[in-house]
Order: structure tokens, then sequence, then C-alpha cells
């Protein structure tokens, strides 16, 4: 499951990157994206880093809440057995 994942993340990279560069050799932006100052970029990848820690960490909240709620559904499926049981043995 790992590896499809990473061939797919490599593949849309590849993609991005193939995009990105038509985009510069084909158009003025390049002439645009050339005269922007150099903390623009830094800015840029900031903001897309926040972005994928965000999404990064909902993700493994979501995880962690869904153990969670796992664990307590075999809690409360064992106290239904047990009393299950219970009045099994007091029927007896």
């Amino acid at each position: 499951m790992k590896t499809k994942q990473t061939s797919q993340l490599v593949a849309l990279g590849t993609v991005a990157a193939l995009i990105v560069a038509f985009i510069l050799t084909q158009t003025s932006i390049g002439a645009i994206v050339l005269a922007s100052p150099w903390w623009i970029y830094l800015l840029i990848v900031g903001i897309g880093f926040s972005g994928y820690m965000w999404v990064k960490t909902i993700r493994d909240e979501n995880e962690v809440d869904q153990e969670w709620i796992e664990q307590e559904g075999n809690v409360y499926m064992e106290r239904i057995e047990e009393a299950r049981r219970n009045a099994m043995q007091k029927d007896s």
C-alpha cells in the first residue's frame, strides 16, 4: 500500500514539475518570477509547508480518534457480553 502511494506521489510531483516548467518556458510568467524578491518564494514555501502539516495533523488526529472509538466499542461489547453471561447464570 505504501509503495502504491509513494509511486502516485512521485507521478504527481513529476506532472506538477512538468506543468511548472511548461508555464515558465512558454509564458511571460518566467520573467515575473525572476523579477520577484527571494523572500516571496520562502513565503510561498512556508504557506505550502503549513498546509501540508495541517493536513498531516488532521489525519493523525483522525487515526487516534478512530483507535479510541474502537477501544471504547470493545469495552462496551465486553460489558454487554458480561451482562448476558450474568443474565444466563441467573436464569440457570
